[in-house]
């Protein structure tokens, strides 16, 4: 065969593909017009589980679609059963394979762990991570203390406590104050010195400064890890509001209530986008074991979830137990305090302390064993 020859077969070849292309372009179009919101639903479902596994650039926009995530999934589940009856079984097909790539997704919401295991005689390391509230429900005679002890402990709005502050040799507090009568802002506590330590507490203009970061590198045993305490941007988002004017009719303030819950979460993914790289820079690539912990002040379908999650893994997806929220409020439903953890540790457990009620968060502690100190020193035979 000629070049000539060669080249028109070519171009017949290609004109037939896109034919078939446009066809099939066409088909689905004509589909799609038929039942727009099916189709859409199943679309929208993709785009969520592909942000909330990989999220793939930081405008505040991904959050909202990551927040999204478990409607998504409902939404599509309902479209999928739609279309198989209209008989669309190819694109319904389609929905439920996705929907079954979301199941290891929904592992970020109920905790399937088998309890604590057990790694005896080696030695844990408890972490507690706790947002107090400045301790505002409690009082002297609680039995509340005995229960807020750990190897480490990490509070966020934190104020001044003797009674937890007689129980650790080594400390970081950073405080702001509040009001007039108040310094709150966050704790590091450790039965273990503290070798070296820095700590930031952001610029919040008008407003207290309780949000910030502290990092300290703690010599463990024979070894020496980084522990973070975090405290994300804290958005006050009043839905509660919205849903009261919406019971009272008052349309006009429910409007308003819900355009300032929306303003309130935009502001808080840019924020908490910005403090995440901050934070990052002091764990990325690090030479000693890894725990972050902290009030994240967002969902595990949250955009700083998504970024952790590419390099730590999540205390409560590999050890939690049921729903764990953490939020002693409305909405209840939420698990916004967080621990992860690098792959040099083995979790042991991970429980939300749902009996602590001094605060409107509940602390989460986890137990850790470095993967190390798992491995059996190989017995050494003298040579003669």
């Amino acid at each position: 065969m000629s070049f000539y020859g060669f080249k028109i077969f070519l171009l017949a070849i290609a004109e037939i593909f896109s034919e078939m292309f446009l066809e099939i372009a066409h088909s689905i179009v004509k589909t799609f017009r038929q039942y727009p919101i099916a189709y859409t639903a199943i679309i929208y479902l993709f785009i969520t589980m592909a942000f909330c596994y990989y999220p793939i650039f930081d405008h505040w926009i991904a959050g909202f679609i990551m927040m999204s995530f478990p409607i998504a999934i409902l939404c599509g589940l309902l479209s999928s059963c739609f279309l198989f009856i209209k008989k669309q079984k190819v694109i319904a097909t389609v929905g439920l394979f996705w929907i079954l790539l979301t199941v290891p997704l929904i592992k970020r919401t109920v905790g399937i762990g088998n309890g604590e295991t057990n790694f005896d005689p080696v030695a844990s390391l408890k972490v507690l991570s706790f947002n107090g509230e400045s301790f505002g429900k409690s009082n002297k005679k609680d039995n509340y203390w005995a229960s807020l002890q750990a190897d480490i402990a990490c509070f966020q709005e934190y104020s001044p406590n003797p009674i937890i502050e007689a129980q650790y040799a080594n400390n970081i507090v950073k405080l702001t104050p509040f009001d007039k009568n108040r310094l709150i802002g966050l704790a590091l506590f450790s039965r273990y010195p503290i070798l070296k330590h820095y700590g930031k507490v952001w610029d919040r203009k008008n407003q207290p400064n309780i949000n910030g970061f502290l990092c300290a590198d703690i010599a463990y045993n024979q070894d020496t890890v980084r522990v973070v305490n975090v405290h994300l941007w804290s958005m006050g988002v009043r839905i509660n509001l919205a849903i009261d004017a919406l019971k009272k009719g008052h349309l006009k303030t429910f409007g308003i209530e819900l355009f300032d819950s929306f303003c309130r979460l935009k502001e808080g993914f840019e924020k908490r986008d910005e403090q995440m790289k901050e934070v990052e820079s002091y764990v990325s690539g690090s030479q000693y074991p890894v725990i972050i912990c902290g009030d994240f002040n967002e969902t595990p379908f949250g955009y700083s979830y998504g970024k952790l999650k590419l390099s730590f893994k999540n205390a409560f997806e590999e050890a939690g137990q049921g729903m764990g929220f953490t939020l002693n409020r409305q909405p209840y439903f939420a698990r916004i305090d967080q621990q992860f953890f690098s792959s040099d540790w083995q979790i042991q457990s991970c429980k939300t302390m749902s009996g602590i009620t001094i605060s409107d968060h509940f602390p989460v502690v986890a137990s850790y064993i470095l993967k190390k100190s798992l491995i059996p020193l190989p017995n050494l035979v003298a040579q003669w």
